[in-house]
């Protein structure tokens, strides 16, 4: 699956079970129709008309003789041609269960807890035994000849209960993971010391309770946030290291901890390191907390234009009512919220608007009292979306230099939704504005530069930029 950058957030706007499935012709007359009305870069991506014309008589064409297995490649080829991070199509797999059941329904194990907790002491399984973290306790028992089912034993999560099953196994390193509303999400996985099971994009880790006894708690804790990518290192006298994997939504309180619990240590470091490479963005929250510690200067920031289209009004409307039914005393605020967008959505069907009304905010942060002298922040091709909202805020201070290469490029057009575009065996997402920096300063397939190019001879990145500062 590519990877996908996202900025400030993603809220799904495809919340139907799935009842009307499509062709592959009618899937890409239809994708066609949603993204030629909702994408807001649309009329910049497609002003060589012949081009554009002619690829799409071509797919459609394609589209007509291909049976629904192949059709995502199709529809691929069609969403590649803006070349936009932000844009997505995928076939909706995410409720297929590993075994048939009703939609968001757990499924139950079959097996004795109780037997099952007294036998598995015997086991010399590496996977099998009684495994923990923060949120479940659950026991996983091989069932095949390289699956194992992981199922609930113990959790204080209401939406769950003993024998339910969370995840399945499989020798190839990939896992069947059901999320909070049994859900499944189709990941990896990695065994690290026969102790540590962790799910690679979730970063979820489950430790085994037969080793757990014999293992310190701190070494673990610090293992996990090294394999995670979310951690603070002490390097020299004068240099640390901040690394900080992801800004998704999820590890706002984590990034948030992670600062707080070092935060004097980073304020005496005279040198400051932060790597993000591989940063595929989430939200601008995420970053917050390290800004005072960076900044020199007050920081500029470049507006948006949101596109207002029926598609985007009917999601934010299916959202607004699924608040409603949830619990409409308690969402009062934000559905008030909503209701006057979708206002001025509808007075402005068709068009972009600026709903802050400015081009330019000047974002004055309060520095932090003590902080470090000099910042590097590195980067890769992997750094995408808020991460790259991230280095240009950065940038923008006296004291910081971005050292590596440049990022992914996909900041003009963002904020992505999915839009339920008529086809339940797909999903589309779609970014719903665009930066007034177009189109002076695109980004887009460009990527930010860093200050310091790192070429491929450079092997420790790290090393390189402790040399730099020292």
């Amino acid at each position: 699956m590519k990877k996908i950058f996202l900025l400030i957030f993603i809220l799904s706007l495809n919340t139907a079970s799935s009842q009307n499935e499509c062709n592959c012709a009618d899937a890409m007359q239809k994708i066609i129709s949603q993204i030629e009305n909702d994408y807001p870069g649309f009329q910049e991506k497609t002003k060589d008309t012949l081009i554009y014309n002619s690829l799409k008589k071509q797919l459609i064409s394609e589209s007509e003789k291909t049976n629904n297995d192949k059709c995502i490649d199709i529809l691929k080829k069609y969403t590649s041609f803006f070349k936009d991070g932000h844009i997505w199509i995928l076939p909706n797999e995410q409720d297929k269960p590993i075994v048939k059941k009703k939609k968001n329904e757990p499924e139950k194990f079959d097996i004795n807890i109780t037997e099952f907790k007294r036998k598995v002491k015997k086991s010399t399984d590496k996977f099998e035994g009684i495994w923990k973290n923060e949120n479940y306790t659950v026991g996983i028992k091989k069932t095949g000849e390289t699956q194992y089912t992981g199922f609930i034993i113990e959790t204080d999560n209401p939406n769950w209960k003993p024998n339910d099953i969370k995840f399945q196994l499989n020798g190839k390193k990939d896992v069947a993971y059901y999320l909070s509303d049994h859900s499944l999400y189709n990941d990896t996985y990695e065994l690290y010391d026969n102790y540590l099971l962790h799910i690679n994009n979730l970063k979820s880790n489950f430790i085994n309770q037969n080793i757990y006894e014999k293992l310190n708690p701190t070494e673990i804790k610090d293992k996990i946030n090294v394999i995670d990518g979310f951690y603070f290192k002490k390097l020299t006298t004068k240099s640390a290291l901040l690394r900080i994997s992801s800004f998704n939504y999820p590890y706002v309180e984590r990034i948030e901890k992670l600062i707080e619990e070092n935060k004097s240590l980073i304020e005496k470091s005279e040198n400051l390191i932060i790597d993000i490479r591989n940063n595929g963005g989430g939200t601008d929250n995420a970053y917050a907390d390290i800004l005072p510690l960076i900044i020199t200067n007050p920081i500029r920031n470049i507006g948006v234009e949101l596109l207002s289209t029926q598609g985007l009004i009917d999601g934010v409307t299916k959202y607004k009512n699924g608040l409603e039914e949830k619990d409409s005393l308690k969402n009062k605020s934000k559905i008030q919220e909503l209701d006057s967008l979708i206002f001025i959505y509808k007075q402005n069907l068709g068009k972009f608007i600026n709903l802050d009304e400015k081009t330019v905010e000047i974002d004055t942060i309060k520095k932090a009292e003590n902080s470090p002298k000099e910042v590097i922040i590195l980067t890769n091709s992997g750094v995408g979306s808020s991460a790259e909202n991230f280095v240009l805020k950065a940038k923008q201070s006296k004291k910081v230099k971005i050292l590596g290469t440049p990022t992914a490029g996909v900041l003009d057009y963002a904020n992505a939704y999915f839009f339920k575009f008529g086809c339940d065996n797909y999903k589309l997402l779609l970014p719903t504005y665009k930066s007034l920096r177009l189109p002076e300063y695109p980004i887009d397939n460009i990527g930010i530069q860093p200050d310091v190019y790192l070429d491929e001879t450079v092997g420790d990145w790290v090393q390189y930029a402790i040399d730099y500062l020292e």
